[in-house]
């Protein structure tokens, strides 16, 4: 099979896993500070529950003009947040639990009386508050017994260690792509639900293939260092992780390009997913079987100190 990267490269990757550490530490903290300073603005009407509309505007406007527009025409509660990007649509929800109907005619009239014919309704959703509050313990537990899943797998077929590790990068891949998503004004629904696990498996594949090789290197060499072992692992496969996360991505940014709604939303995630999986495999779940490793080492090597001191 042709190479994109030769298999005999010697990238010290290893050599750098305590800086990318840190990156990530940074990375993550950026994320959890996007999450929480956002409130409840980052949730769509998936998880809040009231009614949400995706609106286009024609002409110079921005949130708080719209904002203000609705406020003025009896809807001062109306959350207002730019829609996928720079485009001229906004997404504007409602906490409201009354009948669709009417919730939809008077968010029409106020749009009416505020900007004419500039604003056309393009989407509606209603989701009522309990369906919401269930969706989000749904979506908690879905992601909780996947990652539960993958460390009872991953453990089973090679060791606790990569299992930890897998857990620990899946967490620093969700948790920064979640970041980057709010970040990006994109709203929290079922599709970053959807984006999430399909990340977590997709993460977990390039680790299997990563670790594989890592199993079979330590067969040969027994004696050999793990870091060095782990190192060339990861440099023999380097062609295939980047031919493979190269093409995903490709797709990923094509359904964002043309995409809109729903599968926008979901490949942004995706793009940022897909990005991070290939990082974390090599400076996130790495490092922790390595770390493993030693500690595992310095245990042994103390035990039988005390085993030959007592004998003594």
């Amino acid at each position: 099979m042709r190479e994109l990267i030769s298999s005999s490269v010697n990238i010290n990757f290893m050599g750098k896993r305590y800086i990318c550490a840190l990156i990530s530490l940074a990375a993550v903290a950026w994320a959890v500070w996007v999450f929480v300073s956002s409130g409840n603005q980052k949730f769509g009407t998936d998880f809040l529950g009231g009614s949400e509309f995706l609106v286009s505007f024609q002409g110079e406007l921005d949130s708080e003009k719209i904002r203000a527009g609705l406020a003025a025409n009896g809807l001062p509660d109306a959350r207002v947040q730019a829609f996928q990007g720079t485009s001229n649509e906004y997404s504007i929800r409602l906490g409201e639990g009354a009948n669709p109907t009417e919730v939809r005619a008077k968010v029409e009239s106020a749009l009416g009386n505020a900007f004419g014919t500039a604003a056309q309704i393009q989407k509606t959703d209603f989701v009522g508050p309990t369906i919401g509050a269930e969706l989000q313990r749904s979506a908690l537990i879905a992601i909780g017994l996947g990652l539960l899943g993958i460390l009872f797998y991953i453990a089973f077929r090679f060791e606790f260690a990569v299992g930890l590790g897998s857990i620990i990068a899946l967490f620093h891949d969700v948790t920064i792509a979640t970041g980057i998503y709010i970040a990006s004004g994109h709203l929290i629904g079922m599709a970053t639900l959807a984006g999430a696990l399909t990340i977590v498996g997709y993460s977990v594949n390039d680790t299997v293939v990563v670790f594989d090789r890592v199993r079979e290197e330590r067969q040969k060499r027994k004696n050999a260092e793990i870091a060095s072992v782990v190192n060339e692992a990861i440099n023999f496969t380097l062609s295939r992780t980047v031919i493979t996360h190269v093409l995903t991505l490709f797709s990923a940014l094509a359904l964002y390009v043309v995409g809109t709604g729903d599968i926008k939303d979901l490949s942004l995630y995706l793009c940022a997913g897909i990005a991070l999986g290939c990082y974390s495999t090599i400076f996130i779940v790495a490092p922790v079987v390595i770390a493993w490793e030693k500690f595992r080492g310095r245990e042994r090597v103390v035990t039988v100190s005390q085993a030959q001191a007592k004998r003594a």
